[in-house]
């Protein structure tokens, strides 16, 4: 009988009589440390505890029972990572861990790529002999990982940068305009007091105005 260290937290039956096996124990104290800390100082220390947090889990699956061919496993073990901001950290901080867990025949899957990569694999079974091929299938679906990770990376940069032109954009055409014009408005203000007639707002003469040069354009004056 396995023992409750050496099980895995999930299995995934396949056909064929195949399964994978998925960890979920994933420390996140560190990285909640990371979060809630003020200090610089701090923050990067709990950050470089996390990433090792990382290290560590990957290498203590591999040491486990998690692949064993007499059990009908698949050459590769799933670690669940439950948040996609994490996943997308761990990769923006450290973009060897995803390729050493590859290595160790570990792939690490965000709430997001972990229904893909299972979709994938039940596939490639109905359709191939995995016996055969199970590897080189996950080694792809690992570089699908790493892919969709600098996807989505990417597209929240884009969604920020579009934001802040769309602030930009509200700040020009109205507290800058408004700022532009404030003095014009105050210039315009007392050039009519002092009877000046160019308004500085439209460049329109007033009608008074408009009269006396028709009326010296026509002789009159």
């Amino acid at each position: 009988m396995d023992s409750v260290s050496t099980r895995p937290d999930y299995t995934f039956f396949l056909p064929q009589n195949l399964k994978v096996n998925m960890d979920v124990k994933f420390s996140l104290d560190n990285y909640v440390r990371y979060v809630e800390s003020d200090n610089e100082t701090d923050k990067e220390r709990h950050k470089g505890q996390f990433l090792k947090d990382i290290k560590n889990r990957i290498k203590d699956v591999t040491t486990r029972d998690y692949i064993n061919p007499q059990e009908n496993t698949l050459d590769y073990v799933l670690v669940f990572i439950p948040n996609e901001h994490i996943y997308s950290f761990i990769h923006e901080n450290d973009r060897t861990i995803l390729d050493e867990a590859l290595r160790s025949k570990v792939i690490l899957c965000s709430p997001l790529t972990l229904y893909a990569v299972l979709a994938v694999i039940r596939q490639a079974v109905d359709n191939f002999n995995l016996e055969r091929t199970a590897s080189e299938i996950l080694s792809l679906l690992g570089a699908f990982n790493k892919q969709w990770s600098m996807f989505l990376k990417s597209l929240e940069k884009v969604g920020k940068k579009i934001e802040e032109a769309q602030e930009e954009f509200e700040s020009l055409s109205t507290t800058r305009r408004n700022q532009l014009e404030r003095p014009l408005r105050q210039i315009e203000e007392m050039r009519r007091q002092k009877g000046v007639d160019i308004n500085l707002m439209t460049g329109e003469m007033p009608p008074e105005s408009s009269d006396i040069e028709d009326d010296k354009n026509s002789g009159t004056i």
